[in-house]
């Protein structure tokens, strides 16, 4: 029988974004089919798989359907699903609201962290958080991304971004803990990414220009490689609090750690 679910990312203050799943089921049916569309439709890419899944209401996630294996009132989507011809939009709605409809299940894709965010509706329509899952299993125990954790040495401090040729820097915070890519991660406002976005994107005369820099797409932002990569530009990610992250050295961008502030200080 379907079980009424919900499936998409989540946002920065406890928002979401979301489309319909007919076919749902509880975390035993569904994460190991988001973690193998993740690891094999999208080689581990969590913000594709996020997008992936928000363009299209589901009738059910199949990481095996192909462009040959049309349905009745099923449109394939190869290696995520089959989408529904009735399509109702991209549902929005924050956490502590009232769920809406008769729904049961809803699995959030946090890409900051790398892992689906569960909820369960209570008989009183409230959404209750069940659990969370890695979308690598074999990392269970260990961070993800960064989220600014507590434990594992995670934390922010606060620190200055210079740009190469750059006379004061930008307001940003470091955490150097251990993370997946080796290097440390990064994470600034909206406000920050657009000045290195206008301090490092080449003018008309600066097109060959060699060192890396930051292009604004709509609300996100890409870091553009100095040298051509196969992979393209890398999209820079953001955290539960809507800070963008750069977890990627660039050569020639450097960081300082700031004082940290004295308890019991006064200016």
């Amino acid at each position: 029988m379907s079980c009424s679910t919900l499936i998409g990312v989540t946002a920065s203050g406890g928002a979401y974004a979301a489309r319909w799943l007919h076919w749902g089921g509880d975390p035993e049916q569904i994460i190991p089919l988001l973690r193998r569309i993740w690891q094999h439709s999208f080689t581990r890419h969590t913000l594709a798989t996020a997008e992936a899944l928000l363009r299209h209401d589901w009738v059910t996630l199949d990481p095996a359907a192909t462009r040959a294996s049309q349905r009745h009132g099923r449109r394939p989507v190869p290696g995520v699903g089959y989408a529904t011809d009735l399509q109702d939009g991209t549902r929005r709605g924050r956490i502590d609201e009232a769920a809406q409809g008769y729904l049961e299940w809803m699995y959030l894709v946090d890409v900051a962290t790398d892992t689906v965010l569960v909820h369960e509706a209570t008989c009183h329509s409230r959404w209750l958080r069940h659990s969370q899952h890695p979308l690598d299993p074999a990392a269970a125990g260990t961070v993800l991304g960064c989220g600014g954790y507590t434990d594992h040495g995670h934390r922010w401090n606060p620190a200055h971004l210079w740009l190469p040729g750059a006379r004061a820097g930008l307001d940003a915070e470091v955490c150097l803990a251990a993370h997946p890519h080796g290097a440390p991660v990064l994470r600034f406002t909206d406000a920050t990414a657009h000045a290195i976005t206008a301090a490092t994107t080449p003018n008309r005369g600066e097109a060959g220009r060699q060192a890396s820099w930051l292009r604004g797409v709509g609300m996100e932002f890409d870091l553009m490689w100095a040298a051509r990569r196969a992979n393209g530009p890398h999209r820079l990610r953001r955290d539960a609090d809507g800070l963008l992250l750069l977890d990627v050295d660039v050569a020639g961008w450097s960081w300082w750690l700031l004082p940290a502030p004295v308890e019991g200080a006064t200016r």
